[in-house]
């Protein structure tokens, strides 16, 4: 499971880790992990989907906020679902 970071010629302000998820048609990156600047969060999509195809993947997922729609969208990624939490408390 990689962790892998912002530019090393920049000071490091972000981070993502990922795994690579195989289906029985399909094998994909999962980005579960991201935080710091958006900035560099952006700019390591590129060099997360050039590591993915190095390591035989044909596509992407992650789970995040709605918030991340409108920026993953610049880079090429699609809405696909939505999932739904609920609190379940003792008794």
């Amino acid at each position: 499971m990689p962790i892998l970071t912002g530019p090393v010629s920049a000071k490091i302000l972000s981070a993502a880790t990922t795994e690579i998820v195989v289906y029985p048609r399909k094998k994909v990156i999962n980005i579960f992990l991201a935080g710091g600047e958006l900035d560099q969060i952006m700019d390591m999509d590129h060099d997360i989907g050039v590591w993915a195809e190095r390591h035989g993947c044909t596509g992407g997922i992650m789970t995040g906020r709605l918030g991340w729609k409108k920026p993953l969208k610049e880079n090429g990624w699609t809405l696909q679902h939505v999932h739904f939490y609920k609190d379940i408390k003792d008794g």
